[in-house]
C-alpha cells in the first residue's frame, strides 16, 4: 500500500511542476520549415492533404488564452476541435484530459466532450489562427480542426491518425485540418 502511495504522490508532484506536456515527453517547439513538417508526415505515413499553419502570431495568443472555460491558460499542442455544417464548436479535446477513449469517439459522433467547452467558439475563430491558402470549406458538413507538432512525437502522430480514421468512419465528407503547430522558419 505505500508503494501505491508514494507513486501516486510521485505523480502529482510530477504533474504540477512539470505539466502533462513533460510526462508525454513533449519536447519545446523548434523551428522547422514547410519541406521538414511534410517530410515528417511522409515518414510515418500520415496523409499530407490539407495540412496547413499556424499564423506565428497565433501561437503567442493561445499561450495566453485558457484551452476550455475555467482552465488555466496555456496552450495545449495536441488537441483537436469539432464544428458542426454551421461551423458550431461541438468537440474539443486535449491529451491533457486524459485518453481520447474517454471521448467515446469510435462510438458516437460527434464525441462527447470531457469537459465544458465555449459554446460562443466558432470556425471562423479557429481560421483566424491559420495560415492561407486555406482548403475549400464551402459545403462541409463538419470540420476538424487537428493540432500537432513534430515536436510532440508519437502522442501528436497518433492524434491525427485516431481521429481522421474515426471521423471519416462517422462522416466520411467531412474536411480535416492538420494544424502544424512548429515554429516556421520561411
Amino acid at each position: 500500500m505505500k508503494t501505491i502511495t508514494r507513486f501516486a504522490l510521485y505523480f502529482v508532484l510530477l504533474t504540477i511542476f512539470s505539466g502533462c506536456a513533460s510526462i508525454l515527453g513533449i519536447k519545446n517547439p523548434e523551428e522547422k520549415t514547410k519541406t521538414e513538417v511534410i517530410s515528417y508526415l511522409l515518414k510515418h505515413g500520415i496523409d499530407t492533404a490539407n495540412t496547413v499553419f499556424i499564423k506565428p502570431e497565433a501561437y503567442e495568443l493561445l499561450k495566453g488564452q485558457p484551452f476550455k472555460p475555467g482552465w488555466e491558460a496555456g496552450f495545449r499542442p495536441i488537441q483537436c476541435k469539432l464544428f458542426d455544417a454551421e461551423g458550431k464548436l461541438v468537440f474539443q479535446y486535449s491529451s491533457c484530459e486524459g485518453s481520447l477513449k474517454n471521448t467515446a469517439i469510435e462510438t458516437q459522433f460527434p464525441p462527447r466532450n470531457i469537459t465544458a467547452i465555449d459554446s460562443s467558439y466558432r470556425l471562423q475563430d479557429e481560421l483566424e489562427l491559420i495560415q492561407t491558402p486555406l482548403p475549400k470549406l464551402e459545403n462541409a458538413q463538419a470540420v476538424a480542426v487537428i493540432y500537432w507538432a513534430t515536436y510532440t512525437g508519437i502522442p501528436g502522430r497518433n492524434l491525427i491518425k485516431k481521429v481522421t480514421e474515426n471521423f471519416r468512419k462517422h462522416q466520411p465528407d467531412m474536411v480535416i485540418l492538420k494544424l502544424n503547430t512548429d515554429l516556421i522558419k520561411e
